[in-house]
């Protein structure tokens, strides 16, 4: 199958259907901004080769929104999509532009996304982070960082690249995300996810933008966006278990 359109057959497979999330901004420190409730509505066509979305937006105020986005018309997605995961977002640090990391992780019909938001001057502005579960509301359990549950996580990694190449799953082992480098904010929120990511982006220097999800006491998932000096070079997720 053409690569361009197997990511387009795993969008239609795995973001189909009403995704209910609490949507919340927290600022660069991880304190709260505010908080809001968010359905996320995906309807592909009988023949998946258009998807419509309209986000339904429920705020603390009581005041409701929806928003379209699309149709996205097969096989043009700017998501790169894996079974547990996908992922979008700036392809390279632009002098004068924002720019942000959007980084969705699923198990079965739950999902965790974190997007990171930078301002023109490439420093980190806020985050904003969402559980979401297929076809209805849940509580999220309060759950501790992955490295206070154990040290002896086991798992894989897969790899796509811009050009739509996804790797085998190969034998990874796991690292904190606090161990990651010294000079990178981390964040651990409540809902079992975390983040890593420079306090600055620049132009011409490599980084990546790393978000946790503890699922459960047992299975752990990253997804990871990569960047070298040219730019955006691939997506990776790992899937960790004890």
């Amino acid at each position: 199958m053409d690569r361009k359109l197997q990511n387009w057959k795993k969008f239609c497979r795995y973001y189909s259907g009403d995704l209910y999330g609490i949507w919340t901004r927290y600022s660069t420190t991880g304190d709260v901004i505010e908080s809001w409730r968010c359905i996320r509505s995906f309807r592909p066509t009988a023949d998946c080769r258009e998807i419509h979305q309209q986000n339904h937006y429920t705020y603390a105020s009581g005041n409701t929104e929806t928003k379209t986005f699309g149709p996205y018309k097969q096989p043009i997605t700017t998501g790169l999509f894996l079974d547990n995961g996908f992922s979008w977002g700036s392809t390279k640090v632009k002098s004068g532009s924002t720019f942000f990391s959007d980084i969705c992780l699923r198990s079965e019909n739950s999902r965790a996304t974190a997007i990171a938001k930078y301002d023109e001057s490439g420093s980190l502005k806020r985050f904003t982070v969402f559980p979401e579960h297929l076809g209805h509301f849940v509580n999220v359990a309060t759950l501790p960082p992955a490295h206070q549950i154990s040290s002896d996580w086991q798992g894989t990694v897969q790899t796509i690249t811009p050009d739509w190449q996804i790797s085998a799953p190969i034998v990874t082992s796991w690292q904190p995300l606090d161990d990651l480098p010294e000079d990178y904010l981390r964040l651990h929120f409540t809902n079992g996810i975390s983040i890593s990511c420079p306090a600055q982006v620049e132009s011409g220097k490599a980084f990546f933008v790393a978000v946790d999800w503890l699922v459960n006491q047992t299975l752990l998932q990253r997804g990871t966006r990569h960047y070298d000096q040219s730019g955006f070079t691939s997506f990776t997720v790992e899937v960790f278990r004890i």
